[in-house]
């Protein structure tokens, strides 16, 4: 469902492991059901995180990166 962004050109953001937006032609006939999907939310949230999150060597570095971040964005009181 979530396809790796490969820019057209040689970009200084091509090593940045983004995600490319899913095309909406053929989706459903409400854009507001298709914004809520998985595609559109995943490639969002995976794009919005720091750079060395995103590069992490293993998924146990990722894990330990991510709940990192999380964790002061939804504790902090």
């Amino acid at each position: 469902m979530v396809k790796p962004y490969t820019p057209a050109r040689a970009l200084r953001s091509a090593s940045a492991k983004r995600l490319a937006a899913p095309s909406l032609r053929g989706g459903p006939k409400f854009p507001s059901a298709e914004t809520r999907g998985f595609a559109i939310l995943a490639l969002t949230w995976w794009n919005e995180l720091p750079i060395d999150i995103r590069t992490a060597e293993s998924s146990h570095i990722f894990q330990s990166r991510l709940k990192t971040h999380l964790f002061p964005l939804h504790f902090e009181r």
